[in-house]
């Protein structure tokens, strides 16, 4: 499986030639001399939407070559790269796309750009290593510096595949010619008298809905005790897996973070895979906040969630800007805290959560950036540790209730909009009274206010 960059800097150049059009006449030259009987498929990022770190799409299914090397040419010829660098996320992708927990695997990526979407590609590399038949990723760096190449060839290292840097097209041609020629041929079926993983099991929501997978950002927790007694069987934190237990009947459990679960009596033979499908009653959240202003750059990590079941009153919270939880239907709260806001939230949404939907909700942060400056009469300009601004909500100063934030010198502040009541000192050794002015802040603006001393 190709996994392409379709991220906003493939646009660079080299050799005067935008990295993209290279890529593509490189890529679509390879495609027409791949062995008919090859099984292949192309899954690119980046290329629908910008700052969407879920823009990843499978555009060629896997299958023969001799079916899928038009499809894979045309493909690339449409990607119109604009977005970020989910490319751990999207390898992840691919593996699932060629059940890398059944059968030998390999995922080529081809990316100029290193992960822009808080994930760890040599962590998840080591877990789909652990998790698969045979699974190897092959990693061909696209003009890459030293540095961004040291950072996504462990996706390489940690899987026995090789890291290849390219700087044009000859040398990105060699690399793709390479790395499908270490692609795996199909290998003999496992015998008959023993399986290596005899157990397949993921989750719905409802009865009779499609089974939950990776993408859907779902932890579920799954164990199995052995029915006569027996210690219980720690299995892995995923929506849908296969693996391995000694035969026998056993009492298999899946549970989710917050309270959904489900529970069924199998039987697993050592020869014949046993297929489980639980189904967990469930509903699912997915929650987005949008900043209405695009220069304001946040992480996962600036942005919380606080989910209150409005019947039961039980809460949890999740630090991510985009929310997918698997919930216990009911009818919920959400509020959207920015905690680089100073605890003031952009709002909340009343969303009822039925079995086996998933509701969508957004919560649009209107955030403004503000710039306080301070000026002597004179026209000077007060900076760094000559001057303090504390603002309030409001048209006053006088009540600590109000208070929002304190900042020394010239750093921009985050603000929602409204009124605010300013307070600047001067530290600078002069005797000086404070100046009060009272700013209005109008949505996703880019402000600055400028305080003049007398």
């Amino acid at each position: 499986m190709f996994v392409f960059d379709g991220s906003g800097s493939m646009w660079g150049q080299i050799d005067g030639q935008a990295k993209i059009v290279t890529a593509r006449e490189t890529l679509a030259r390879v495609a027409t001399q791949l062995p008919p009987d090859l099984e292949v498929g192309l899954v690119a990022y980046g290329h629908n939407r910008k700052g969407d770190c879920n823009d990843i799409e499978t555009l060629v299914p896997i299958g023969p070559a001799a079916t899928r090397s038009g499809a894979l040419v045309s493909s690339v010829q449409s990607l119109n790269p604009k977005g970020k660098t989910p490319l751990t996320k999207a390898v992840r992708r691919a593996a699932d796309a060629l059940r890398f927990q059944e059968d030998k695997a390999t995922v080529i990526l081809i990316t100029d750009g290193i992960e822009t979407c808080e994930a760890d590609p040599c962590a998840v590399a080591s877990e789909l290593e652990a998790l698969g038949i045979d699974f190897t990723a092959h990693v061909i760096g696209f003009g890459l510096t030293a540095e961004e190449s040291g950072q996504v060839a462990c996706l390489a290292e940690n899987t026995g595949g090789l890291f290849l840097n390219a700087d044009d097209a000859a040398s990105l041609g060699e690399a793709l010619q390479q790395t499908v020629a270490l692609a795996p041929a199909p290998g003999p079926a496992a015998p008959a008298a023993s399986l290596s993983k005899n157990l397949s099991v993921s989750v719905s929501l409802e009865e009779g809905a499609p089974a939950l997978t990776d993408a859907d950002g779902v932890r579920v927790f799954w164990t199995a005790v052995l029915e006569g007694g027996g210690e219980e069987i720690n299995l892995l934190a995923l929506p849908s897996f296969s693996a391995r237990l000694e035969p026998g009947a056993y009492q298999l459990t899946a549970r989710t973070d917050r309270g959904s679960s489900a529970s069924e009596r199998i039987t697993v033979s050592d020869t014949e895979m046993t297929e489980v499908n639980l189904v967990l009653g469930a509903g699912q959240l997915d929650l987005a906040a949008i900043m209405a202003n695009q220069d304001i750059q946040l992480s996962d990590v600036d942005y919380r969630w606080d989910i209150e079941n409005r019947v039961t009153g039980e809460t949890f919270s999740a630090y991510t800007q985009n929310l997918v939880k698997v919930v216990p239907s009911g009818q919920y709260r959400a509020s959207l805290v920015i905690t680089r806001l100073d605890k003031m939230s952009p709002g909340s949404v009343d969303i009822d959560v039925v079995t086996g939907k998933t509701v969508q909700a957004e919560i649009i942060a209107a955030t403004s950036k503000v710039l306080f400056r301070a000026f002597n009469r004179d026209g000077s300009e007060l900076t760094t540790f000559d001057v303090r601004f504390q603002i309030y909500k409001g048209d006053s100063t006088e009540n600590n209730d109000e208070f929002v934030a304190m900042r020394i010198g010239g750093d921009p502040i985050l603000l929602l909009p409204g009124r605010y009541a300013v307070r600047v000192e001067a530290w600078d050794k002069s005797k000086r009274d404070p100046v009060v002015e009272v700013v209005e802040v109008s949505p996703a603006a880019d402000l600055t206010v400028d305080l003049v001393f007398p």
